[in-house]
C-alpha cells in the first residue's frame, strides 16, 4: 500500500467531500445564530469509512505527542473515534452539558490531570462551541495546545483560538470548495 503525504491526503479529502456535496447553497441559520447562504453539512460525510480514514491519518500525523483525543458530541465523536483508533490514543467524549442523571459527567473517558489532549471538531465558524469543549478539558486538568477542524468557514475561529493560546488547525477551509 502506498503511503500518501499530507497534500495528497488533503486533495483526497476535498475530492471525497466534494462528491458528497458537503457545501450546500441556500439560506441557513448556523449554530452561532447567524444566517448564511451556504452550509457545510459534514455530519453525513463522517459516517463514511473512507472519509474517516483520511481524516484520521491527517490529524494523527499532525497531532504530535498527545495522551488523549477528544471530540464534542455529536458531530465530532466519529472523528475523534477514528483518530483514536488510528493513533491508538484513548478517546474522550465531551457532552454539550452535564447529564442530570447517573454520574453527571461532562466528559466521558479517562482524563488525568496533566494529560495532553487534542480536540477535534467537524466545522467551525467563530469557534465558540469548540472553545467550550476545550475549556471543559482544561477545567478538568487537561492541557490543550492544538485543536483540529475538518472544515473551517474562515469566519474567525483560527484567530479566536490564537487569542486563547491554542493552535487551531483546519484540515480544509471553505475556500477549498467552489461554493460561489
Amino acid at each position: 500500500m502506498q503511503v500518501k503525504n499530507t497534500e495528497e491526503l488533503r486533495r483526497e479529502l476535498i475530492e471525497l467531500l466534494s462528491e458528497m456535496d458537503v457545501v450546500q447553497r441556500g439560506k441557513f441559520i448556523l449554530s452561532s445564530g447567524r444566517e448564511s447562504d451556504y452550509y457545510v453539512d459534514i455530519k453525513r460525510a463522517v459516517t463514511e469509512p473512507a472519509v474517516l480514514d483520511v481524516i484520521a491519518r491527517l490529524i494523527a500525523d499532525a497531532a504530535g505527542e498527545v495522551d488523549r483525543i477528544a471530540g464534542p458530541a455529536l458531530g465530532a465523536v466519529p472523528i475523534a473515534t477514528a483518530v483514536s483508533l488510528y493513533s491508538r490514543k484513548p478517546l474522550l467524549m465531551i457532552r454539550k452539558e452535564k447529564k442530570g442523571y447517573g454520574t453527571s459527567k461532562l466528559i466521558e473517558g479517562d482524563l488525568q490531570k496533566g494529560d495532553r489532549v487534542v480536540v477535534v471538531e467537524d466545522v467551525t465558524t467563530t469557534g465558540g462551541s469548540l472553545l467550550k469543549a476545550v475549556r471543559a478539558i482544561q477545567e478538568n486538568g487537561g492541557i490543550v495546545e492544538k485543536a483540529f477542524v475538518i472544515v473551517d468557514r474562515e469566519e474567525g475561529a483560527v484567530d479566536e483560538f490564537k487569542r486563547e493560546g491554542i493552535t487551531l488547525i483546519p484540515l480544509l477551509s471553505v475556500s477549498d470548495f467552489n461554493h460561489s
